[in-house]
């Protein structure tokens, strides 16, 4: 498969509830949807899909803003094709408070799984507000330029792609996605000057290995193109 692929923060899916560092501002609330989110962990991985979707609602009913459960219950709406209400709980992460834990991480959790479903446009969305709150997040920079590349957003992708590369420099997936931004934009020789320089910062990257075979293989069509003409 060719294309872009989109780094996270952690793996996405269903994250195990962290022991609060915060001991004084822990609360009862705090305890008891900790609880029901681990229970529904549990029963998921028991087999019980039923039993894990309430538990992650009454998760929800002890502490609204608890993120790890509106992470996974917006997940779990659009898997059951009610993309309203998990779009809804998607955009909540985004009015959370600044010392909820791990929220940067959880919103781009967020998006990648809109991506793996092919959810490119609400995707869009999401990480465009996301990087007004967290502008130095280089992985968010790049689910801007992955969403707005499948979008046909060219110069979008081109410049997120190119934010987070100034901000991690030496991330070779992203000197890769930029490449393949290029390359869908047409600016091949552009694209090809990434994707050689991804390729020679790893040359054991299948993909980044097909993305400049495709890239050379369209600038030879343009230039015999451009011989017939």
């Amino acid at each position: 498969m060719v294309g872009m692929t989109k780094i996270t923060l952690s793996g996405s899916g269903m994250k195990r509830p962290k022991p609060s560092t915060e001991k004084s501002s822990y609360t009862e609330q705090d305890f008891y949807a900790e609880a029901e989110y681990a229970d529904s962990i549990l029963r998921s991985a028991l087999g019980d899909p039923e039993g894990s979707i309430a538990a992650l609602r009454r998760s929800l009913e002890c502490k609204p803003t608890y993120a790890p459960a509106i992470l996974s219950l917006g997940s779990v709406e659009y898997q059951l094709g009610k993309r309203a209400e998990g779009l809804e709980l998607f955009r909540s992460l985004l009015s959370l408070p600044d010392n909820t834990p791990d929220l940067c991480e959880i919103i781009d959790e967020a998006g990648s799984f809109l991506i793996n479903i092919g959810a490119y446009k609400d995707g869009l969305e999401l990480y465009r507000s996301a990087v007004e709150r967290f502008p130095a997040a280089a992985v968010l920079h790049q689910g801007i330029g992955c969403c707005a590349g499948h979008e046909e957003c060219h110069e979008e992708a081109i410049a997120a792609s190119e934010r987070a590369l100034q901000l991690e420099p030496e991330n070779q997936k992203f000197v890769s996605d930029l490449g393949w931004c290029l390359l869908e934009a047409g600016r091949i020789q552009e694209a090809r000057r990434a994707l050689e320089r991804a390729v020679s910062m790893d040359p054991s990257n299948a993909l980044t290995r097909e993305n400049l075979r495709l890239c050379k293989e369209r600038e030879a069509k343009k230039v015999a193109q451009r011989v017939r003409g």
